[in-house]
């Protein structure tokens, strides 16, 4: 059921559920839907509607920045039903072995809710090692994966765009099963005189009026920064905000530093092309008309590299640009406005494009159905980019300033750092890899000049937008927010989803692992919740 408190009057009587999830993003949507179907009377708090609005877009607008700009920070938070789902890549990438530095949680324990994850997303069931991938799909491994020398391969997987907006499948879902509140901004978790339970759950909307959440549990999936932000100012009982006894709350942000290293033209270029030219497969048949899950090759630095040339974990990807304009890039333009939910403008704004793009369209759906592979076209630039881990813990931090938004909330303050680590990272790997491709005798792999120099900036240096970090999981409280439970030190009954308890990104990507979380807490919650009714 869905309550929008912009358009109805709010409920002067407190709101009592077993569960109130803040947060109707990937994560939020999907743990609220798991207890949803394992009988928890559920109230899901969404600050957003069912379209992202420029007057909410303007809060997350309006947030500082220190350090390095962060822009993930001002440009890809979304206050909508569906979160970042509206607008993401839809791409997954599961955790490695070997990636977890310093997790608490370790990989094993992960594996079944990531193939729950995966099985929700509908990318099917292929493997993310190159190796097991290849061997899956009853093809050898590309020659040039075999040349390269303490280079780790892994494929990562693209969800289909039709698929990729939870908002009118996964969400669809939860509105059957539990009470959404649309415009619903909290801006207070109140704790109990105790400290050890949160009370409520403050919310207010647009026109000012106050609801009262009241649940046995709470679990806070606003977002990595948003968490932070609400946790920090949360201050009408304890001073220093809701879990930060130990000012651990907001510290150790971080994000993967990503930047293109090097283009590949020439030989380099058509040896790409042919051999990681990424692949398609349809998990209902080659009649499935919802879209294939298309596959890429990752170049990830190995443990025994990483340990030789002292890197963080690091990887190259070849991002494929199609001219602007191009019948591709309309192609994937209007896709994308399928994805938000405005197709009708995206056909009008591409209306006289249309006819033009639709042979190359027709080239890129018969490629996909006949040849499993992507089509790319001559025009189509190829960039090798990194993406770099940033140092554990890191020295970014989240922290409120002293102004004011519209809810009466204070603005939040991102100070994102990058370090002499991480750039020298990118660039004793860009080293390696440049030996590795001459000695291949593989011609064409223009680095640009910044990153072969060691003392020069490197140029379109940003944040990959994976924002992680700030309520920390760990097993002492001195040093994190939540426990390996999820579980706020010292407050029994609050919780946290999403890639905000992240102690380390860790080389893959992190929807994945965040949604594996937040299924391994709603299983814990229903369990709890369950044994304290009998």
């Amino acid at each position: 059921m869905e309550i929008d408190l912009d358009a109805t009057e709010a409920p002067i009587e407190p709101v009592r559920s077993q569960v109130c999830v803040v947060g109707a993003g990937i994560a939020g949507l999907i743990l609220a839907r798991k207890l949803a179907l394992g009988g928890i009377d559920v109230v899901v708090l969404e600050a957003g509607g069912h379209a992202i609005e420029e007057r909410q877009q303007r809060l997350f607008a309006a947030a500082a920045l220190k350090g390095q700009t962060h822009v993930g920070t001002t440009e890809e938070r979304f206050r909508v039903f569906g979160g970042s789902s509206v607008r993401w890549g839809g791409q997954v990438l599961g955790m490695s072995r070997d990636a977890a530095r310093g997790w608490p949680v370790g990989w094993e324990e992960l594996v079944p809710f990531s193939e729950e994850a995966e099985q929700l997303l509908e990318v099917g069931e292929l493997p993310f090692e190159a190796a097991d991938f290849f061997a899956a799909i009853h093809s050898p491994l590309p020659r040039l994966l075999t040349e390269l020398q303490e280079v780790d391969a892994r494929v990562s997987k693209w969800m289909a765009f039709p698929r990729r907006n939870l908002a009118p499948t996964l969400g669809k879902e939860l509105l059957d099963r539990a009470r959404v509140y649309l415009h619903a901004q909290v801006v207070e978790l109140l704790l109990a005189p105790s400290r050890t339970r949160i009370e409520a759950v403050i919310v207010r909307n647009r026109a000012g009026a106050r609801i009262r959440f009241e649940a046995e549990h709470f679990v806070l999936a606003a977002g990595t920064v948003e968490t932070s932000r609400l946790l920090l100012a949360s201050r009408s009982v304890a001073s220093e905000g809701v879990g930060n006894a130990n000012d651990q709350v907001g510290r150790n942000f971080h994000d993967h530093v990503t930047l293109p290293a090097a283009t590949l033209k020439g030989a380099a270029r058509a040896r790409v092309v042919s051999e990681l030219r990424p692949w398609v497969f349809f998990n209902g048949g080659a009649t499935d008309m919802r879209g294939g899950t298309l596959h890429s090759v990752k170049l990830e630095a190995s443990r025994r590299l990483r340990e030789r040339l002292e890197l963080n974990p690091i990887l190259a990807h070849v991002a494929i640009v199609e001219p602007e304009g191009s019948g591709i890039a309309v192609v994937r333009q209007l896709m994308r406005s399928l994805q938000k939910g405005d197709l009708r403008k995206g056909l009008a704004a591409h209306a006289l494009q249309i006819p033009g793009a639709m042979l190359e369209g027709a080239r890129m759906a018969l490629g996909a159905k006949l040849q499993h592979r992507r089509f790319i076209s001559d025009r189509a630039m190829l960039q090798l980019q990194f993406n770099v881990v940033q140092d554990v813990p890191s020295r970014s931090r989240i922290t409120l300033g002293q102004e004011m938004d519209a809810y009466g909330l204070p603005q939040v303050v991102v100070d994102w750092r990058v370090t002499a680590q991480e750039l020298g990272t990118m660039r004793r790997y860009a080293a390696h890899l440049k030996a590795q491709f001459e000695a291949m005798e593989l011609s064409g792999v223009e680095w640009s000049a910044e990153m072969l120099a060691e003392d020069e900036p490197l140029a379109g240096l940003e944040d990959a937008r994976h924002a992680m970090g700030g309520t920390c999981m760990g097993s002492d409280p001195r040093t994190s927010v939540v426990d390996t439970e999820m579980t706020v030190h010292g407050v029994e009954n609050l919780s946290i989803a999403g890639a905000s308890t992240f102690p380390d990104g860790g080389a893959q990507l992190p929807t994945l692992t965040m949604m594996a979380l937040s299924l391994r807490l709603a299983e814990r919650l229903i369990g709890r919740l369950a044994s304290e009714i009998r």
